[in-house]
């Protein structure tokens, strides 16, 4: 069990660790303006980027999109709640993220958005940090003794790893459901307290003059009275 222990031990020193192919922000436009955010890329390394993006607060949860490079738009949307774009690089540089809410003057806008940037075969940019690994001159010996190759340690480790980047990948996406919904869910609240309030008002100023002019009625003095009694003051 021991020298399992110290196998395992010295493969986790040659496992690539994913440090920068995917990132995710929240970020709030102000009510007319127009944000960007940039995102280098590397064509010796990344071949693929995608963008992923939803609306969690304000107004009618809607917002323009766009993808740049340079002054050519990539990607674009209009008035959308949610969006996923993926793009094919074959240019390096400064790719921009963008968000339009220039056309809302009271609202702004709460986003969430992820950027994912792949290499050739599909996988997430990684830092592979096999050559700062230690070398251990038994280590061929211990696995051959243990019937595993460090090429299928390699190809399973990474299968796990991706199955973990898909659950954190979907729990964003979960998380960014239900903050939009609870966003929806307070603005009903708020809507519905306030009409609420202001027709629970009229009701009772409804029922104020009611009284006041059935009381009239009965009063002899009341000019009101008498202009419902005969149509004229006296």
């Amino acid at each position: 069990m021991g020298r399992l222990t110290a196998l395992i031990s010295s493969l986790l020193l040659v496992i690539p660790l994913v440090l920068g192919g995917e990132y995710d922000f929240t970020v709030e436009v102000p009510a007319g303006k127009f944000q960007c955010f940039f995102q280098p890329v590397d064509l010796t390394k990344h071949k693929t980027l995608e963008v992923d993006y939803q609306v969690i607060d304000g107004g009618d949860l809607n917002i323009n999109f766009m993808i740049l490079h340079g002054a050519n738009i990539l990607k674009q949307d209009q008035l959308k709640v949610d969006g996923s774009h993926r793009i094919e690089l074959n240019q390096p540089g400064d790719y921009q993220v963008c968000f339009d809410n220039s056309f809302s003057y009271q609202s702004r806008k709460v986003v969430f958005f992820e950027i994912f940037l792949f290499d050739a075969h599909g996988n997430l940019d990684e830092a592979d940090l096999s050559a700062m690994a230690r070398t251990d001159a038994d280590l061929s010996s211990k696995m051959n003794e243990l019937g595993v190759t460090i090429d299928e340690f390699h190809r399973r480790a990474n299968g796990i790893k991706n199955n973990l980047n898909k659950v954190e990948y979907h729990q964003a996406l979960l998380r960014a459901h239900e903050a939009r919904d609870r966003a929806v869910m307070s603005a009903n609240f708020d809507r519905v307290t306030f009409w609420s309030v202001v027709h629970t008002l009229v009701m009772v100023g409804v029922a104020g003059v009611q009284v006041f002019m059935i009381r009239s009625l009965f009063e002899e003095n009341s000019k009101i009275g008498k202009v419902l009694r005969k149509g004229k003051f006296d």
